[in-house]
Protein backbone atom coordinates (compact mmCIF):
# COMPACT_ATOMS: atom_id res chain seq x y z
CA UNK A 1 0.00 0.00 0.00
CA UNK A 2 1.30 3.48 -0.87
CA UNK A 3 1.26 5.91 2.01
CA UNK A 4 1.12 9.80 2.05
CA UNK A 5 -1.07 12.27 4.02
CA UNK A 6 -0.85 14.08 7.33
CA UNK A 7 -3.27 15.74 9.71
CA UNK A 8 -2.39 18.28 12.37
CA UNK A 9 -4.62 18.14 15.42
CA UNK A 10 -5.12 21.35 17.32
CA UNK A 11 -7.11 21.80 20.51
CA UNK A 12 -10.51 20.09 20.41
CA UNK A 13 -10.88 16.70 18.79
CA UNK A 14 -14.03 14.65 18.59
CA UNK A 15 -12.79 11.22 17.56
CA UNK A 16 -11.98 8.71 20.28
CA UNK A 17 -8.44 7.34 20.28
CA UNK A 18 -6.66 4.77 22.41
CA UNK A 19 -3.01 5.08 23.30
CA UNK A 20 -1.12 1.90 22.30
CA UNK A 21 2.58 2.51 22.84
CA UNK A 22 4.74 5.37 24.12
CA UNK A 23 7.97 5.58 22.15
CA UNK A 24 9.35 8.30 24.43
CA UNK A 25 7.98 10.87 26.85
CA UNK A 26 11.45 12.01 28.06
CA UNK A 27 10.37 11.98 31.71
CA UNK A 28 13.20 9.68 32.74
CA UNK A 29 15.89 11.68 31.04
CA UNK A 30 18.22 14.50 32.03
CA UNK A 31 20.93 16.47 30.27
CA UNK A 32 23.84 14.39 29.07
CA UNK A 33 24.74 11.80 26.47
CA UNK A 34 24.82 8.89 28.94
CA UNK A 35 21.10 9.16 29.74
CA UNK A 36 20.21 9.45 26.07
CA UNK A 37 22.24 6.41 25.04
CA UNK A 38 20.90 4.25 27.88
CA UNK A 39 17.39 4.97 26.65
CA UNK A 40 18.19 4.17 23.02
CA UNK A 41 18.21 7.79 21.85
CA UNK A 42 20.81 8.99 19.37
CA UNK A 43 21.70 11.93 17.14
CA UNK A 44 23.72 12.05 13.94
CA UNK A 45 25.29 14.58 11.60
CA UNK A 46 25.01 18.18 12.72
CA UNK A 47 22.33 17.63 15.38
CA UNK A 48 23.01 17.84 19.11
CA UNK A 49 20.44 16.99 21.79
CA UNK A 50 19.63 17.81 25.37
CA UNK A 51 16.59 17.38 27.58
CA UNK A 52 14.68 20.47 28.68
CA UNK A 53 13.24 19.97 32.16
CA UNK A 54 11.82 23.48 32.39
CA UNK A 55 8.65 23.30 30.35
CA UNK A 56 6.48 26.37 30.87
CA UNK A 57 3.87 24.40 32.80
CA UNK A 58 2.96 20.91 33.83
CA UNK A 59 0.92 19.24 31.13
CA UNK A 60 -0.39 15.91 29.95
CA UNK A 61 2.83 15.01 28.17
CA UNK A 62 4.88 15.64 31.29
CA UNK A 63 7.38 18.31 32.28
CA UNK A 64 10.23 17.44 29.94
CA UNK A 65 10.98 17.41 26.23
CA UNK A 66 13.98 16.85 23.98
CA UNK A 67 15.65 19.87 22.37
CA UNK A 68 17.70 19.55 19.19
CA UNK A 69 20.00 22.14 17.67
CA UNK A 70 22.03 22.33 14.48
CA UNK A 71 25.75 22.64 15.17
CA UNK A 72 28.82 22.38 12.95
CA UNK A 73 29.34 22.36 9.21
CA UNK A 74 27.74 19.07 8.22
CA UNK A 75 24.82 19.31 5.82
CA UNK A 76 22.87 16.40 7.24
CA UNK A 77 21.58 15.43 10.64
CA UNK A 78 18.75 14.13 12.74
CA UNK A 79 17.87 12.03 15.72
CA UNK A 80 16.09 8.82 16.57
CA UNK A 81 15.11 6.18 19.06
CA UNK A 82 16.07 2.51 18.99
CA UNK A 83 12.94 0.54 19.89
CA UNK A 84 13.46 -3.15 19.05
CA UNK A 85 10.17 -4.51 20.37
CA UNK A 86 7.15 -6.35 19.04
CA UNK A 87 4.25 -3.90 18.88
CA UNK A 88 0.91 -4.82 17.41
CA UNK A 89 0.40 -1.94 14.97
CA UNK A 90 -2.37 -1.81 12.37
CA UNK A 91 -1.59 0.50 9.46
CA UNK A 92 -5.28 0.71 8.58
CA UNK A 93 -6.31 2.47 11.80
CA UNK A 94 -3.20 3.46 13.77
CA UNK A 95 -1.38 6.80 13.95
CA UNK A 96 2.02 8.02 15.04
CA UNK A 97 1.78 11.21 17.10
CA UNK A 98 4.18 13.76 18.53
CA UNK A 99 4.31 17.32 19.81
CA UNK A 100 6.81 19.54 17.99
CA UNK A 101 8.09 23.11 18.27
CA UNK A 102 10.27 24.54 15.49
CA UNK A 103 11.85 27.97 15.02
CA UNK A 104 11.53 27.97 11.22
CA UNK A 105 9.49 26.22 8.55
CA UNK A 106 10.81 22.72 7.96
CA UNK A 107 9.99 19.51 6.18
CA UNK A 108 11.14 16.58 8.29
CA UNK A 109 11.63 13.03 7.10
CA UNK A 110 10.15 10.40 9.45
CA UNK A 111 11.35 6.84 9.08
CA UNK A 112 10.10 3.60 10.66
CA UNK A 113 12.51 0.69 10.34
CA UNK A 114 10.87 -2.73 10.40
CA UNK A 115 12.55 -6.09 10.97
CA UNK A 116 11.11 -8.55 8.45
CA UNK A 117 13.61 -11.40 8.66
CA UNK A 118 13.75 -11.66 12.46
CA UNK A 119 17.48 -11.01 12.95
CA UNK A 120 16.94 -7.90 15.14
CA UNK A 121 18.96 -5.76 12.72
CA UNK A 122 17.86 -3.32 10.05
CA UNK A 123 19.18 -4.23 6.62
CA UNK A 124 17.89 -2.55 3.48
CA UNK A 125 18.23 -5.80 1.55
CA UNK A 126 15.85 -7.71 3.82
CA UNK A 127 13.72 -5.22 5.78
CA UNK A 128 11.12 -2.55 5.10
CA UNK A 129 11.86 1.15 5.51
CA UNK A 130 8.67 3.21 5.87
CA UNK A 131 9.02 6.95 5.25
CA UNK A 132 6.81 10.04 5.42
CA UNK A 133 7.69 13.70 4.79
CA UNK A 134 5.94 16.17 7.07
CA UNK A 135 6.01 19.94 6.73
CA UNK A 136 6.24 21.78 10.04
CA UNK A 137 5.28 25.46 9.91
CA UNK A 138 6.99 28.05 12.07
CA UNK A 139 4.04 28.97 14.29
CA UNK A 140 6.11 29.96 17.33
CA UNK A 141 4.08 27.47 19.37
CA UNK A 142 3.78 23.76 20.05
CA UNK A 143 1.90 21.69 17.50
CA UNK A 144 0.45 18.20 17.80
CA UNK A 145 1.12 16.11 14.69
CA UNK A 146 -0.85 12.94 14.05
CA UNK A 147 0.03 10.86 10.97
CA UNK A 148 -1.92 7.80 9.77
CA UNK A 149 0.47 4.91 9.35
CA UNK A 150 -1.14 4.07 6.01
CA UNK A 151 0.38 7.28 4.60
CA UNK A 152 3.95 6.04 4.96
CA UNK A 153 5.74 4.74 1.83
CA UNK A 154 8.13 1.83 1.61
CA UNK A 155 11.37 3.43 0.42
CA UNK A 156 13.51 0.38 -0.32
CA UNK A 157 13.21 -2.87 -2.24
CA UNK A 158 14.07 -5.11 0.70
CA UNK A 159 11.52 -6.74 2.99
CA UNK A 160 8.10 -7.94 1.98
CA UNK A 161 6.58 -4.53 1.20
CA UNK A 162 3.85 -4.98 3.81
CA UNK A 163 3.56 -2.95 7.02
CA UNK A 164 3.35 -5.86 9.42
CA UNK A 165 4.87 -4.68 12.68
CA UNK A 166 3.21 -7.04 15.15
CA UNK A 167 3.77 -9.74 17.72
CA UNK A 168 3.77 -12.43 15.07
CA UNK A 169 5.74 -10.73 12.29
CA UNK A 170 8.27 -7.91 12.32
CA UNK A 171 9.63 -5.86 15.19
CA UNK A 172 9.73 -2.09 15.05
CA UNK A 173 13.46 -1.57 15.27
CA UNK A 174 13.94 2.17 15.05
CA UNK A 175 12.24 5.55 14.60
CA UNK A 176 14.33 8.25 12.88
CA UNK A 177 13.68 11.96 12.32
CA UNK A 178 15.79 13.57 9.59
CA UNK A 179 15.76 17.31 10.30
CA UNK A 180 17.86 18.86 7.52
CA UNK A 181 15.15 19.87 5.11
CA UNK A 182 14.67 23.49 6.13
CA UNK A 183 13.17 25.78 3.50
CA UNK A 184 15.33 28.57 4.93
CA UNK A 185 18.83 27.26 4.26
CA UNK A 186 20.44 30.08 6.25
CA UNK A 187 18.39 29.46 9.38
CA UNK A 188 20.01 28.28 12.61
CA UNK A 189 17.38 25.64 13.17
CA UNK A 190 16.23 24.26 16.49
CA UNK A 191 13.47 21.82 17.33
CA UNK A 192 11.74 20.43 20.39
CA UNK A 193 9.83 17.13 20.45
CA UNK A 194 7.64 15.60 23.13
CA UNK A 195 5.41 12.59 23.77
CA UNK A 196 6.02 10.42 20.71
CA UNK A 197 3.47 7.63 20.65
CA UNK A 198 1.27 5.30 18.62
CA UNK A 199 -2.50 5.34 18.95
CA UNK A 200 -5.46 3.48 17.58
CA UNK A 201 -7.28 6.38 15.94
CA UNK A 202 -6.31 10.04 16.15
CA UNK A 203 -4.88 11.20 19.43
CA UNK A 204 -7.62 13.01 21.32
CA UNK A 205 -7.09 15.99 23.59
CA UNK A 206 -9.68 18.05 25.42
CA UNK A 207 -9.95 21.84 24.98
CA UNK A 208 -6.26 22.75 25.19
CA UNK A 209 -3.34 21.31 23.27
CA UNK A 210 -1.60 19.69 26.25
CA UNK A 211 -4.72 18.60 28.12
CA UNK A 212 -5.18 14.93 28.97
CA UNK A 213 -7.35 13.00 26.50
CA UNK A 214 -11.05 12.52 27.05
CA UNK A 215 -11.91 9.13 28.43
CA UNK A 216 -14.84 6.94 29.37
CA UNK A 217 -16.55 7.59 32.67
CA UNK A 218 -15.88 4.80 35.17
CA UNK A 219 -16.69 3.95 38.76
CA UNK A 220 -13.23 4.81 39.97
CA UNK A 221 -10.31 2.76 41.22
CA UNK A 222 -9.84 0.84 44.49
CA UNK A 223 -6.60 0.96 46.49
CA UNK A 224 -4.50 -1.94 47.76
CA UNK A 225 -1.06 -2.65 49.17
CA UNK A 226 1.51 -5.34 49.83
CA UNK A 227 4.14 -4.94 52.53
CA UNK A 228 6.80 -7.02 54.27
CA UNK A 229 4.51 -7.98 57.15
CA UNK A 230 3.01 -10.60 54.86
CA UNK A 231 6.36 -12.37 54.59
CA UNK A 232 6.20 -13.34 58.27
CA UNK A 233 2.56 -14.31 58.19
CA UNK A 234 1.47 -11.09 59.90
CA UNK A 235 -0.63 -9.97 57.00
CA UNK A 236 -3.28 -8.53 59.28
CA UNK A 237 -0.82 -5.66 59.82
CA UNK A 238 -0.32 -4.83 56.14
CA UNK A 239 -3.18 -2.36 55.85
CA UNK A 240 -2.39 -0.43 59.02
CA UNK A 241 1.35 -0.27 58.29
CA UNK A 242 0.58 1.33 54.92
CA UNK A 243 -2.32 3.57 55.97
CA UNK A 244 -0.38 4.94 58.95
CA UNK A 245 1.99 6.74 56.57
CA UNK A 246 -0.74 9.23 55.77
CA UNK A 247 -3.13 11.63 57.39
CA UNK A 248 -6.41 10.12 58.51
CA UNK A 249 -8.49 9.41 55.44
CA UNK A 250 -9.03 6.63 52.99
CA UNK A 251 -8.71 2.97 53.85
CA UNK A 252 -7.39 0.35 51.51
CA UNK A 253 -9.83 -1.97 49.82
CA UNK A 254 -7.44 -4.88 49.18
CA UNK A 255 -4.70 -6.43 51.32
CA UNK A 256 -2.12 -8.30 49.23
CA UNK A 257 0.33 -10.92 50.45
CA UNK A 258 2.47 -13.74 49.02
CA UNK A 259 2.59 -17.38 50.03
CA UNK A 260 5.20 -19.78 48.60
CA UNK A 261 5.18 -23.57 48.88
CA UNK A 262 7.74 -23.37 51.67
CA UNK A 263 10.29 -21.00 53.17
CA UNK A 264 12.61 -23.19 55.24
CA UNK A 265 14.54 -25.37 52.80
CA UNK A 266 12.04 -28.19 53.21
CA UNK A 267 10.27 -29.17 49.99
CA UNK A 268 7.73 -31.17 51.97
CA UNK A 269 6.62 -28.19 54.06
CA UNK A 270 3.30 -26.77 52.99
CA UNK A 271 3.19 -23.07 53.78
CA UNK A 272 -0.52 -22.44 54.08
CA UNK A 273 -1.94 -19.01 54.86
CA UNK A 274 -3.69 -18.82 58.20
CA UNK A 275 -7.45 -19.09 57.71
CA UNK A 276 -7.90 -17.30 61.03
CA UNK A 277 -5.81 -14.35 59.90
CA UNK A 278 -7.49 -14.16 56.50
CA UNK A 279 -10.85 -14.08 58.25
CA UNK A 280 -9.53 -11.28 60.44
CA UNK A 281 -8.66 -9.26 57.32
CA UNK A 282 -12.17 -9.78 56.00
CA UNK A 283 -13.64 -8.81 59.38
CA UNK A 284 -11.61 -5.58 59.20
CA UNK A 285 -13.45 -4.82 55.95
CA UNK A 286 -10.65 -5.64 53.49
CA UNK A 287 -10.54 -8.06 50.58
CA UNK A 288 -7.59 -10.50 50.75
CA UNK A 289 -5.51 -10.98 47.59
CA UNK A 290 -3.04 -13.87 47.77
CA UNK A 291 -0.24 -14.52 45.33
CA UNK A 292 0.47 -18.24 45.41
CA UNK A 293 4.14 -18.62 44.57
CA UNK A 294 4.66 -22.12 43.21
CA UNK A 295 8.23 -22.53 44.39
CA UNK A 296 10.37 -23.21 47.45
CA UNK A 297 11.91 -20.07 48.95
CA UNK A 298 15.40 -20.36 50.48
CA UNK A 299 15.72 -23.88 49.07
CA UNK A 300 19.11 -25.49 48.53
CA UNK A 301 20.60 -24.96 45.06
CA UNK A 302 20.14 -28.67 44.39
CA UNK A 303 16.39 -28.46 45.03
CA UNK A 304 14.31 -29.08 41.93
CA UNK A 305 11.89 -26.19 41.71
CA UNK A 306 8.40 -26.73 40.25
CA UNK A 307 8.11 -25.80 36.59
CA UNK A 308 5.20 -25.89 34.18
CA UNK A 309 5.94 -29.48 33.19
CA UNK A 310 5.96 -30.82 36.76
CA UNK A 311 2.81 -28.87 37.65
CA UNK A 312 0.81 -30.20 34.69
CA UNK A 313 2.10 -33.73 35.33
CA UNK A 314 0.57 -33.59 38.81
CA UNK A 315 3.73 -33.69 40.93
CA UNK A 316 2.41 -30.95 43.19
CA UNK A 317 -1.28 -31.75 43.27
CA UNK A 318 -1.06 -32.43 47.02
CA UNK A 319 0.09 -28.86 47.60
CA UNK A 320 -2.70 -27.35 45.52
CA UNK A 321 -5.38 -29.61 47.01
CA UNK A 322 -4.32 -28.70 50.52
CA UNK A 323 -4.36 -25.02 49.58
CA UNK A 324 -7.85 -25.37 48.14
CA UNK A 325 -9.13 -27.00 51.34
CA UNK A 326 -7.68 -24.18 53.40
CA UNK A 327 -9.12 -21.38 51.28
CA UNK A 328 -12.49 -23.11 51.26
CA UNK A 329 -12.71 -22.45 55.01
CA UNK A 330 -12.35 -18.67 54.63
CA UNK A 331 -15.47 -16.64 55.42
CA UNK A 332 -15.49 -14.55 52.28
CA UNK A 333 -14.06 -14.01 48.82
CA UNK A 334 -10.32 -14.49 48.23
CA UNK A 335 -8.56 -13.09 45.17
CA UNK A 336 -5.99 -15.70 44.14
CA UNK A 337 -3.13 -14.90 41.74
CA UNK A 338 -1.28 -17.88 40.29
CA UNK A 339 1.72 -18.19 37.93
CA UNK A 340 2.11 -14.42 37.82
CA UNK A 341 4.65 -12.51 35.71
CA UNK A 342 4.96 -15.55 33.47
CA UNK A 343 6.29 -13.41 30.59
CA UNK A 344 9.43 -12.53 32.53
CA UNK A 345 12.59 -14.55 33.03
CA UNK A 346 12.89 -14.76 36.84
CA UNK A 347 10.43 -17.44 38.05
CA UNK A 348 10.61 -21.21 37.43
CA UNK A 349 7.17 -21.06 35.83
CA UNK A 350 8.11 -18.33 33.32
CA UNK A 351 7.60 -19.28 29.69
CA UNK A 352 11.27 -18.47 29.02
CA UNK A 353 12.26 -21.26 31.43
CA UNK A 354 9.85 -23.78 29.94
CA UNK A 355 11.01 -24.29 26.37
CA UNK A 356 9.51 -20.96 25.28
CA UNK A 357 6.13 -22.68 25.11
CA UNK A 358 3.13 -20.56 26.21
CA UNK A 359 0.79 -23.56 25.87
CA UNK A 360 2.44 -25.02 28.97
CA UNK A 361 1.43 -21.95 30.98
CA UNK A 362 -2.16 -22.39 29.81
CA UNK A 363 -2.17 -26.07 30.81
CA UNK A 364 -0.58 -25.43 34.22
CA UNK A 365 -2.96 -22.59 35.04
CA UNK A 366 -5.97 -24.68 34.08
CA UNK A 367 -4.60 -27.62 36.06
CA UNK A 368 -4.36 -25.59 39.27
CA UNK A 369 -7.78 -24.00 38.67
CA UNK A 370 -9.40 -27.42 38.15
CA UNK A 371 -7.99 -28.75 41.43
CA UNK A 372 -9.77 -25.95 43.30
CA UNK A 373 -12.92 -26.72 41.33
CA UNK A 374 -12.64 -30.42 42.21
CA UNK A 375 -12.32 -29.53 45.89
CA UNK A 376 -15.57 -27.57 45.68
CA UNK A 377 -14.03 -24.15 46.34
CA UNK A 378 -16.51 -21.43 45.44
CA UNK A 379 -15.06 -18.40 47.25
CA UNK A 380 -12.00 -17.87 45.04
CA UNK A 381 -11.61 -15.38 42.19
CA UNK A 382 -8.67 -16.30 39.96
CA UNK A 383 -6.28 -13.64 38.64
CA UNK A 384 -4.14 -14.15 35.53
CA UNK A 385 -1.36 -11.57 35.68
CA UNK A 386 1.43 -10.82 33.18
CA UNK A 387 4.24 -8.36 33.76
CA UNK A 388 4.01 -4.95 32.08
CA UNK A 389 6.95 -5.81 29.82
CA UNK A 390 7.77 -9.17 28.25
CA UNK A 391 11.36 -10.22 28.87
CA UNK A 392 12.69 -11.33 26.48
CA UNK A 393 10.93 -9.56 23.62
CA UNK A 394 10.17 -12.55 21.38
CA UNK A 395 7.17 -13.74 19.39
CA UNK A 396 6.62 -16.73 21.66
CA UNK A 397 6.43 -14.43 24.71
CA UNK A 398 3.29 -12.58 23.59
CA UNK A 399 1.02 -12.58 26.64
CA UNK A 400 -2.21 -13.52 24.86
CA UNK A 401 -0.67 -16.82 23.71
CA UNK A 402 -0.63 -17.75 27.41
CA UNK A 403 -4.23 -16.77 28.21
CA UNK A 404 -6.03 -19.75 29.84
CA UNK A 405 -9.52 -18.79 28.62
CA UNK A 406 -12.43 -16.80 30.00
CA UNK A 407 -13.86 -19.71 32.00
CA UNK A 408 -10.60 -19.96 33.97
CA UNK A 409 -9.98 -16.26 34.64
CA UNK A 410 -12.09 -13.94 36.79
CA UNK A 411 -9.75 -10.94 36.84
CA UNK A 412 -6.89 -9.88 34.61
CA UNK A 413 -3.86 -8.43 36.38
CA UNK A 414 -0.82 -6.40 35.43
CA UNK A 415 2.36 -5.54 37.34
CA UNK A 416 3.88 -2.13 36.55
CA UNK A 417 7.26 -1.14 37.99
CA UNK A 418 9.78 1.61 37.48
CA UNK A 419 13.27 0.37 38.21
CA UNK A 420 12.61 -3.25 39.20
CA UNK A 421 15.30 -5.90 38.91
CA UNK A 422 18.59 -4.78 37.39
CA UNK A 423 17.05 -2.04 35.27
CA UNK A 424 18.60 1.41 35.51
CA UNK A 425 16.26 2.82 32.87
CA UNK A 426 13.64 5.18 34.29
CA UNK A 427 10.18 4.76 32.80
CA UNK A 428 7.05 6.71 33.63
CA UNK A 429 3.98 4.75 34.73
CA UNK A 430 2.33 5.45 31.38
CA UNK A 431 5.31 4.45 29.27
CA UNK A 432 5.85 1.23 31.22
CA UNK A 433 2.24 0.10 31.43
CA UNK A 434 0.33 1.29 28.38
CA UNK A 435 1.31 -1.42 25.88
CA UNK A 436 -0.12 -4.38 27.80
CA UNK A 437 -2.95 -2.21 29.13
CA UNK A 438 -4.07 -1.70 25.55
CA UNK A 439 -3.81 -5.40 24.71
CA UNK A 440 -5.70 -6.55 27.79
CA UNK A 441 -8.52 -4.02 27.59
CA UNK A 442 -8.96 -4.52 23.85
CA UNK A 443 -8.81 -8.30 23.73
CA UNK A 444 -10.41 -9.00 27.11
CA UNK A 445 -12.89 -6.12 27.47
CA UNK A 446 -15.18 -8.00 29.85
CA UNK A 447 -12.47 -8.93 32.34
CA UNK A 448 -11.83 -6.33 35.07
CA UNK A 449 -8.20 -5.18 35.04
CA UNK A 450 -6.27 -4.97 38.32
CA UNK A 451 -2.76 -3.61 38.83
CA UNK A 452 -1.65 -6.15 41.42
CA UNK A 453 1.80 -4.64 41.95
CA UNK A 454 3.14 -1.20 41.22
CA UNK A 455 5.93 0.95 42.60
CA UNK A 456 8.77 3.24 41.64
CA UNK A 457 12.29 3.58 42.92
CA UNK A 458 13.66 6.86 44.20
CA UNK A 459 16.26 8.73 42.19
CA UNK A 460 19.86 7.80 42.96
CA UNK A 461 22.26 10.36 44.37
CA UNK A 462 24.31 10.44 41.17
CA UNK A 463 21.29 11.07 38.93
CA UNK A 464 20.32 14.51 37.72
CA UNK A 465 17.98 16.58 39.85
CA UNK A 466 16.35 17.68 36.58
CA UNK A 467 14.92 14.21 35.98
CA UNK A 468 11.48 13.05 37.03
CA UNK A 469 11.36 12.19 40.72
CA UNK A 470 9.46 9.39 42.43
CA UNK A 471 6.98 11.96 43.70
CA UNK A 472 6.39 13.20 40.14
CA UNK A 473 6.07 9.58 38.98
CA UNK A 474 3.27 9.07 41.51
CA UNK A 475 1.63 12.34 40.51
CA UNK A 476 1.64 11.33 36.85
CA UNK A 477 0.34 7.85 37.77
CA UNK A 478 -2.69 9.43 39.41
CA UNK A 479 -3.43 11.42 36.25
CA UNK A 480 -2.92 8.41 33.96
CA UNK A 481 -5.28 6.22 35.99
CA UNK A 482 -8.04 8.77 35.44
CA UNK A 483 -7.39 9.18 31.70
CA UNK A 484 -5.46 6.79 29.45
CA UNK A 485 -5.75 3.88 31.91
CA UNK A 486 -9.19 4.53 33.38
CA UNK A 487 -10.27 0.88 33.01
CA UNK A 488 -7.93 -0.17 35.83
CA UNK A 489 -10.10 -1.06 38.83
CA UNK A 490 -7.41 -1.67 41.46
CA UNK A 491 -4.00 -0.14 42.06
CA UNK A 492 -1.99 -2.06 44.69
CA UNK A 493 1.25 -0.48 45.88
CA UNK A 494 4.19 -2.86 46.46
CA UNK A 495 5.58 -1.40 49.67
CA UNK A 496 8.95 -3.14 49.70
CA UNK A 497 12.53 -2.22 50.53
CA UNK A 498 14.27 1.10 50.75
CA UNK A 499 13.71 2.09 47.13
CA UNK A 500 10.10 0.97 46.58
CA UNK A 501 8.29 1.67 49.84
CA UNK A 502 5.93 4.61 49.82
CA UNK A 503 7.71 6.37 52.70
CA UNK A 504 11.11 6.35 51.00
CA UNK A 505 10.85 10.15 51.09
CA UNK A 506 8.53 12.81 52.45
CA UNK A 507 7.93 14.00 48.88
CA UNK A 508 6.68 10.55 47.86
CA UNK A 509 4.32 10.33 50.81
CA UNK A 510 2.94 13.77 50.02
CA UNK A 511 2.47 12.88 46.36
CA UNK A 512 0.49 9.75 47.18
CA UNK A 513 -1.55 11.72 49.72
CA UNK A 514 -2.30 14.60 47.35
CA UNK A 515 -2.73 12.88 43.98
CA UNK A 516 -4.21 9.52 45.04
CA UNK A 517 -5.79 9.60 48.49
CA UNK A 518 -7.31 13.07 48.18
CA UNK A 519 -8.78 12.39 44.75
CA UNK A 520 -12.41 11.27 44.75
CA UNK A 521 -11.70 8.98 41.81
CA UNK A 522 -9.80 6.60 44.13
CA UNK A 523 -12.35 4.96 46.36
CA UNK A 524 -11.98 4.20 50.05
CA UNK A 525 -12.45 0.68 51.38
CA UNK A 526 -13.75 -2.36 49.53
CA UNK A 527 -17.36 -1.32 48.96
CA UNK A 528 -17.13 -0.06 45.37
CA UNK A 529 -14.87 -2.91 44.30
CA UNK A 530 -17.12 -5.50 45.89
CA UNK A 531 -20.30 -3.93 44.54
CA UNK A 532 -19.20 -3.62 40.93
CA UNK A 533 -16.72 -6.47 40.42
CA UNK A 534 -17.50 -9.33 42.81
CA UNK A 535 -20.74 -11.15 42.18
Amino acid sequence: MKFLFLTLIFFSVTLQAQLKFVVEDFEGLANGDIDLKQNGLFTYGNIKANVNSKMDKKNYSGKRCIELNKEGDKTFGGWGKGIGVNIDLDAAVDYINFYVYCNDTNTIRIELQEDDNGDNNFEKETDDQWVYFQKILNKNQWQLVSIPLNKFKDMNNGGDGVFNVSYKNGKLLCLVFNLNNSENKNATSSWSFDFICFTQGKLQTATQLFDAPLTEQTNGCTLGAWSKEGNTGNFTEIASSFENNFEAGKKLGVVHFFQPFSVNHDTDEKQYPSVERINKIIAQNYIPMITLEDHFVNAKPSTKQPNLYSITEGHFDAFFSAWAKQIKQVNGIVLLRILHEFNGDWYPWCISKNNNNPELLVKAYRHIHDIFLKEGVTNVKFIWCPNSMSIPQEKWNFIMEAYPGNQYVDFVGLDIYNGAGKSVIWRSFLKEGIENYFILTQQLPNKPLLVCETSSRERKANESVQSQTKAEWIEQMGEVLKTDCSKIKLISWFNEGEKFKINSSRESINAFQNYILKEEYFTSGKTEFEKTLIH
